[in-house]
């Protein structure tokens, strides 16, 4: 499948969705995607028992492993930078449990981009401008979606490497943007 890059969102500051990304310009989520890659072994889609948390010490920080299950997505595991990002640890909860009271927008546009990575079976790259919610500042963001199997053949795993800039949480409560969540 070739490369394919849909716009979402704002027009002015749109949140651009990558589906099979052929290369990265972001260390973190190129290392990612050639850890991914690697672990296919030629198959479609890598085994999530291939999916090694000591092969990766160094970026753990940066992932969310999410559970695909009949009718919903449960967060395994929500790194620290991610906790961070999203003021909260959802590891255990279900999206929509860990996104109780946001707007309802977002928890289906979290939901779809999780439908869409199991469908295509394919890294999806999510990047995505800066934003203010309830007057807090959340930093621009790249996000690469990996899907895992454990049978080689349906996705019940995604891996989810969130990256952000994170000299701009310290600023969080006084940094300027116009675009709302």
């Amino acid at each position: 499948m070739a490369q394919n890059v849909l716009k979402i969102g704002d027009r002015q500051n749109p949140t651009w969705l990558v589906e099979d990304p052929d290369s990265l310009e972001n260390p973190v989520l190129t290392f990612f995607l050639n850890y991914w890659r690697d672990k296919r072994f030629g198959a479609t889609l890598p085994l999530h028992s291939s999916f090694v948390p000591k092969e990766i010490r160094g970026h753990l920080q940066w992932v969310v492993t999410i559970d695909v299950r009949p009718g919903d997505f449960r967060f395994r595991l929500v790194g620290t930078r991610a906790s961070e990002y999203f003021l909260g640890d959802g590891t255990g909860k279900t999206v929509r449990e860990a996104y109780a009271g946001v707007d309802e927008a977002f928890v289906a546009g979290v939901e779809w981009m999780y439908r869409r990575t199991c469908e295509l079976k394919l890294p999806l790259r999510l990047t995505g401008p800066s934003s203010r919610y309830h007057n807090i500042f959340f930093p621009a963001f790249d996000s690469l979606y990996l899907p895992y199997s454990s049978d080689g053949e349906q996705v019940d795993r995604i891996v989810n490497i969130f990256w952000y800039n994170r000299n701009q949480i310290a600023d969080r409560g006084v940094m300027p943007t116009t675009v709302a969540v």
